[in-house]
């Protein structure tokens, strides 16, 4: 395997280094290419220019190549970090044209990016009342509910846009992760199966469709999706990441140190590469090098919680508890929003039995989002934690938060269940395996725990029924990944109609050639 997966980086390495080549050609030119692009900003720094003149025949809106430099400076401008310049542009494309969409999801983008959500999705929904069936407004709408933890009125969201378009191949990828979430594997295979119908050369897709194979340990077809995201773009960084970490599972260390390294000359400052390799290199028993790229990219992303994070789990792993704890408090000061952080600091106080400032920790990282389903760890670890402390009470109320905060969570039930079997009470525990079963019926993990409790209960009848149960439900799922799962109930049309779509498009493409 490993041999196969070598010949799958030779091969991407020689298109990456061709990549560069074409760079260095261009590069050559870099004389005149800085002329015309201060040229271009001298033309675009005309705001008394007339666009509105130039519109297309018969009609009062303006030429689409005005309106892309427009967009083009909006980008340029947010780059360098002038966001209200980049504001003012996007207002002005918006005013110009209101049908087209790109000046109203760049604003969104930016309110977002301000942290107001809310005033993001008011922009997008201005833009929508001039456009509603605009796919990219729909989908940047609903990206932005699911952020907010409002995965229903995402997926609403999602399945209006593929109405719109039913080969919108973004939406079908998120609804493809939305679904995943959900564990719904075999619905979210066939929103991947929909995407790649409908952008068979997007990168990104490939991408999302190698990571997905991964999950399910597909591996080989994970490494030929990845192949083929990186023939369609050497330069993505987040397909060498992503094999990279792939390669890091199977134990193939060194060949995923070359993927990340490779990232990392294109994007030297990538916080995830370095997190990755600096955490491979911790669990291979490697603490100079680990030590040395956590610096690294801390020194490169020194507000980031999750560089931190990972800091201080890695110190933690050490036995060095105060610089651990060191690492958790500076990225809560630097990022108080990053969940995660909390998450692994108080869970690190629980351990070493500093329940006071586990408790406060936990509070803290819940402060913010009490019902965002990135808590659902935080309020699982501290229901855990009181109930070491005797505090059933408080226990079970932490596991209904996280509930609310994330309602199809399948471990936040199975950790309740497995409290209430260790308290006897059988029948609760019986009801909560079912309910999570409900939502995933291939999770071999739960499946495993509610046959022990039944077992531990001394019930060996209902204990092999359950077994046979997980058998079966194994059985379906792997049928079912094939892309046959049904969608729900706002998606089914829209496949009907993409699968269509795509079909007359693989027909006419054949009888072309």
């Amino acid at each position: 395997m490993l041999s196969t997966a070598t010949r799958l980086l030779i091969a991407s390495c020689a298109s990456h280094r061709l990549a560069h080549r074409r760079c260095a050609i261009h590069m050559e030119a870099a004389p005149g290419r800085d002329l015309s692009f201060r040229v271009r900003e001298a033309l675009l720094d005309a705001e008394e220019q007339p666009y509105t003149v130039w519109s297309e025949p018969g009609s009062d809106r303006p030429l689409r190549a005005n309106l892309d430099l427009l967009v083009f400076r909006g980008r340029t401008l947010a780059r360098r970090g002038d966001k209200d310049g980049a504001r003012a542009t996007y207002l002005r494309c918006v005013a110009l044209d209101p049908l087209d969409g790109r000046g109203w999801l760049a604003l969104g983008r930016l309110s977002e990016r301000d942290g107001d959500p809310d005033a993001a999705i008011a922009m997008i929904e201005r833009g929508l009342a001039h456009n509603a069936g605009n796919a990219y407004l729909l989908q940047a709408a609903g990206a932005i509910q699911e952020r907010r933890g409002s995965t229903d009125e995402a997926l609403d969201l999602y399945a209006r846009a593929l109405r719109s378009d039913p080969r919108h191949a973004p939406s079908w990828v998120s609804a493809s992760l939305l679904l995943q979430r959900r564990r719904k594997e075999g619905a979210a295979r066939r929103c991947l199966d929909l995407a790649l119908a409908c952008a068979p050369r997007s990168y990104y897709v490939w991408q999302v469709s190698g990571q997905w194979h991964r999950r399910q340990g597909q591996l080989s077809s994970a490494r030929e999706a990845f192949r083929r995201s990186l023939q369609l773009n050497g330069a993505n960084v987040a397909t060498l990441h992503a094999w990279g970490v792939l390669e890091w599972r199977c134990g193939h260390t060194d060949l995923a140190a070359t993927l990340f390294q490779q990232g990392l000359h294109i994007q030297p400052h990538n916080k995830y590469l370095l997190q990755s390799w600096a955490c491979m290199e911790a669990r291979c028993g490697s603490a100079a090098s680990a030590s040395r790229l956590f610096a690294a990219a801390a020194r490169k992303q020194s507000a980031d919680g999750a560089v931190w994070q990972a800091r201080g789990m890695h110190y933690r792993a050490q036995g060095d508890v105060e610089r651990a704890r060191r690492a958790f408090a500076t990225g809560c000061s630097l990022e108080p929003t990053h969940t995660p952080l909390f998450h692994a600091w108080g869970s690190m106080e629980a351990e070493v039995s500093n329940v006071t400032a586990a408790r406060a920790i936990f509070q803290r990282g819940v402060w913010e989002r009490p019902s965002h389903p990135r808590t659902v760890g935080l309020w699982v670890s501290w229901a855990l934690l009181e109930e070491r402390c005797g505090d059933l009470k408080a226990a079970r109320e932490y596991l209904r938060a996280a509930l609310r905060a994330e309602r199809f969570c399948v471990f936040a039930r199975a950790a309740w269940a497995a409290l209430e079997a260790r308290q006897g009470d059988c029948a609760a525990s019986r009801q909560l395996y079912e309910d999570a079963l409900r939502i995933d019926p291939a999770n071999r993990g739960v499946w495993s725990s509610y046959e022990a409790m039944e077992r531990a209960a001394r019930r060996p009848a209902a204990a092999d029924l359950i077994h046979a149960r997980s058998r079966r439900a194994a059985d379906l799922a792997a049928s079912g990944l094939g892309g046959t799962a049904p969608l729900p109930a706002g998606l089914e049309q829209a496949a009907r109609a993409a699968a269509a779509a795509a079909g007359a498009a693989a027909r006419y493409e054949k009888g072309g050639r």
